[in-house]
C-alpha cells in the first residue's frame, strides 16, 4: 500500500505543478520565444503567438507602447460567455501591431473573442498595404473595443459573416475603402465583397470615429472612401458615432461613399451620430452624411446631425439589383448646408433606371433642414409612393430656389414649415398646408459655431428657438 500511496501523491504534485498557463505575455524588448510566455518570462514575437493552441479563458497581452511586426492569425478558436478569449495590451499605453503590407489580425470561424486596447497599423493604402486592420470572418459573439486602426488598403475594421458583433470606441482613420465595414456574405452590385442576404444578425457599433478614409485605389468600378458601412445585417444599431472628411480620393466617377450608411439590411437604427464634411467624386450623387440605401426595410434614422457634406445630408436610395426598399422612418434629424457638390439639398431621393425593386413607404418628419445651395429636398426622377414629409422645418438661406426640386410621383407634403431667410416670397405649392412663416430659430453665424466633434454636439443645444 505504501508504494501505491507514494505514486498517487507524486502524481497529485505533478498535476498541480503543470497547471496550464491562462494568460500569455509578449514583450518585444525583454521577451524570448523560448520562454513559457508568463509575465516574468514573456514571448517576443507575433510568430510565437500564432503557434499557440488558444482555448476558452486564454488571454494574450502585448506590452503597451511597444511595436510588434507581423500578422496575427486565429482560426477555429472558441471561448465562452463566462471564459472569453482576450487579446489586449498590458502595462502603459497601447501595443502597436504593425501589419506592414498585410492584415494585423485575422480571426476566422471564432467565437467569444475580445480584441481590446490595441493600435493596428499598415503601410498605407498608397504604399503597398493589401489588407484590413482587424478582419473577422464567420465569427460569433465577438467584441472589438478601444482600437485605433490606420493605414490599410481596405478597412480599419472589417467583418464578413457571423452574428452578435460589438464594435465600440474605435478610431478608424486613413484607410482606403472604409473606416468600419460589416457585410453578410457574397458580393455587392459592383462586384466587391459585400452583401446579398440579410444574414449577419445583431450588430452594435457605438462611440466610434471614422475620419479621413479617402478611397481605395484598386476599386475602379464602385464606391470607396466610406466612414461606417453595414450591409446584409438584420437588427443593427449604430449610435454615438462620428464620420468626417471621408471619400475625397475615390478613384472613379459615379456613385460614391457616404459618412454613415446601410444597405440590404433590416431593422437598422442609426441615431445620435454626427456626419460632416464628407466628400465624393465629381459626378457622384453620394458623399452625404447618412444613407438608407438599396434593400433597406423597417429601419430608423433619428437624432443625427449632418453638416457641410458634398452630397445630401440624408440619402434615400434604391439601386438596381437590390431587394425591396420599404417601411423606413427618418425623424428628428438636422441637415445643415449639405449638398455643396451634388443634390444641393438636405434630403435626396434616388432610384436607379431600369426596373429595380420598388422604393416606398417612408415617414419623414420633424427634421430641420437648413440649406444655402437652393433646396431643402431633391428628387431624382422616379416613383416614391407613400413617402410622407410632415411637420419638418425647411430654411433656405443665401440663394433660395425652391423648397422641393426634381421630378417625382407618389411623395406627399403636409404641415411643414418653410422659410427663406432673405424674405423672398418663395411659394411651396407641394404642401397646401405649409406654414410659410419664420420659425425663429437661431442659426449658426458661421461654421465655427457648429460642433467641432461629437462631444460638442451633445454639449450644445443646436438651433435654439429665439426667445
Amino acid at each position: 500500500m505504501k508504494p501505491l500511496l507514494f505514486i498517487i501523491a507524486f502524481l497529485f504534485l505533478l498535476t498541480n505543478c503543470t497547471t496550464p498557463i491562462s494568460s500569455y505575455y509578449v514583450n518585444s524588448q525583454s521577451g524570448n520565444d523560448s520562454n513559457p510566455g508568463t509575465a516574468q518570462k514573456p514571448f517576443k514575437t507575433i510568430d510565437r503567438v500564432n503557434q499557440l493552441k488558444i482555448k476558452a479563458g486564454n488571454s494574450v497581452y502585448f506590452a503597451g507602447g511597444q511595436t510588434f511586426s507581423g500578422n496575427l492569425h486565429f482560426k477555429n478558436i472558441s471561448g465562452t460567455k463566462e471564459n472569453p478569449i482576450k487579446l489586449s495590451s498590458y502595462g502603459n499605453g497601447r501595443a502597436i501591431i504593425d501589419a506592414e503590407n498585410g492584415t494585423a489580425l485575422k480571426a476566422d470561424s471564432c467565437s467569444w473573442l475580445q480584441v481590446k486596447n490595441l493600435k493596428v497599423a499598415g503601410t498605407s493604402r498608397l504604399k503597398g498595404n493589401q489588407g484590413n486592420g482587424i478582419e473577422l470572418r464567420k465569427t460569433q459573439d465577438c467584441l472589438v473595443d478601444s482600437i485605433e486602426a490606420s493605414g490599410f488598403l481596405w478597412s480599419g475594421i472589417k467583418a464578413v459573416g457571423g452574428k452578435n458583433l460589438r464594435i465600440t470606441n474605435v478610431y478608424a482613420n486613413d484607410n482606403g475603402f472604409s473606416g468600419i465595414n460589416v457585410e453578410s456574405d457574397g458580393q455587392d452590385a459592383g462586384g466587391l465583397e459585400g452583401s446579398w442576404g440579410k444574414s449577419f444578425r445583431n450588430v452594435y457599433i457605438a462611440h466610434c470615429v471614422a475620419e479621413n478614409n479617402p478611397g481605395c485605389p484598386v476599386v475602379k468600378n464602385n464606391h470607396s472612401g466610406n466612414g461606417i458601412l453595414i450591409g446584409g445585417v438584420t437588427k443593427g444599431l449604430i449610435e454615438y458615432c462620428e464620420a468626417m472628411n471621408n471619400g475625397w480620393d475615390m478613384p472613379r466617377e459615379g456613385n460614391g461613399p457616404v459618412g454613415i450608411w446601410a444597405y440590404q439590411s433590416d431593422s437598422i437604427t442609426i441615431q445620435y451620430c454626427y456626419s460632416h464634411n464628407n466628400k465624393t467624386s465629381a459626378k457622384g450623387k453620394d458623399g452625404g452624411g447618412f444613407d438608407l440605401d438599396g434593400g433597406i426595410t423597417n429601419s430608423i434614422v433619428q437624432y443625427n446631425l449632418s453638416a457641410n457634406n458634398e452630397g445630401a445630408g440624408y440619402g434615400l436610395f434604391q439601386y438596381y439589383g437590390a431587394t425591396i426598399w420599404k417601411n423606413n422612418v427618418v425623424r428628428n434629424n438636422i441637415s445643415y448646408n449639405d449638398g455643396s457638390k451634388n443634390g444641393q439639398a438636405g434630403f435626396l431621393m434616388w432610384i436607379s433606371s431600369g426596373k429595380p425593386e420598388p422604393i416606398s413607404d417612408c415617414q419623414i418628419y420633424e427634421n430641420i433642414t437648413v440649406n444655402c445651395y437652393g433646396h431643402a429636398i431633391s428628387f431624382e426622377p422616379g416613383e416614391y409612393p407613400n413617402f410622407v414629409f410632415r411637420n419638418n422645418t425647411f430654411i433656405l438661406t443665401e440663394n433660395p430656389k425652391s423648397y422641393i426640386n426634381g421630378k417625382y410621383s407618389g411623395a406627399t407634403f403636409t404641415e411643414n414649415q418653410a422659410w427663406a431667410t432673405n424674405k423672398t416670397a418663395l411659394l411651396f405649392p407641394e404642401d397646401k398646408r405649409a406654414k410659410l412663416t419664420d420659425p425663429e430659430i437661431k442659426l449658426p453665424k458661421n461654421d465655427n459655431e457648429l460642433p467641432q466633434n461629437l462631444q460638442e454636439m451633445f454639449k450644445t443645444k443646436l438651433f435654439k428657438p429665439i426667445k
